[in-house]
């Protein structure tokens, strides 16, 4: 199946999903493809009680239910990739902004992880390990991936501490993962707001998971090409 024809397919799977699991799907829906690696770019999906709960600043319990809910999408995503990609993907990674109601999802596969630095992007890659060391550790690898004028992703591997291992261990990732949701995306875009050039355009969302027991991490920049900070 040509790439334009999986992101069509793509793209409506995803919105009748979300739709079915949520209760109101997302207003839009853009689908990257690339080699190793599928990016799901969701705009508007909040809910009128996600509204509420955001008015009260109650964003523990939306992230929580948000998690609960995707751990019912996932495994059908997952398929559907597989079915109209003919690859497994076995990383999945998603993250929200509450703020401008977008939201990401990411499908990887090892072949994703494996792949040769880009020399173009090598700028990206070196602000990014730089900002990782300041919060954590120095990455053992750093990887960009430019989709399209729009779209970068960026993937890191064994960036954790010991501290943050043991944490993993005990169960308490939850409480991990607000934390560096916050601290990561915050040193992120102030780095990329600062080295705008290095992206063609200005940071418009930026957005982070990862995949604890794998050590893994995906960060995902929605760039506006026609601006600069």
């Amino acid at each position: 199946m040509e790439i334009r024809d999986q992101q069509r397919v793509l793209s409506s799977f995803t919105a009748r999903l979300l739709r079915k699991h949520f209760g109101k799907g997302p207003e839009s829906v853009f689908v990257s493809v690339g080699e190793g690696i599928i990016c799901i770019y969701l705009r508007d999906l909040q809910t009128p009680v996600e509204k509420v709960l955001i008015e009260n600043e109650q964003y523990s319990l939306l992230y929580e239910t948000r998690d609960s809910l995707m751990a019912k999408c996932l495994p059908e995503l997952k398929e559907q990739i597989q079915e109209e990609t003919e690859q497994d993907f076995p990383y999945f990674y998603y993250d929200w902004d509450m703020k401008t109601n977008g939201g990401v999802i990411i499908a990887a596969t090892d072949e994703f992880s494996n792949r040769p630095e880009d020399p173009a992007l090598s700028e990206i890659d070196k602000l990014v390990a730089n900002v990782t060391k300041k919060t954590e550790r120095l990455p053992d690898k750093v990887k960009s991936v430019r989709l399209n004028n729009r779209t970068l992703v960026i993937y890191r591997q064994g960036i954790l501490v010991n501290i943050e291992k043991e944490i993993i261990r005990v169960g308490e990732t939850k409480v991990l993962r607000r934390a560096k949701r916050s601290l990561e995306r915050r040193a992120l875009r102030e780095a990329f707001d600062k080295e705008s050039q290095l992206l063609q355009g200005a940071a418009q969302e930026v957005f982070v998971d990862w995949a604890f027991e794998a050590d893994r991490s995906m960060i995902v920049v929605i760039i506006d090409p026609n601006k600069m900070e």
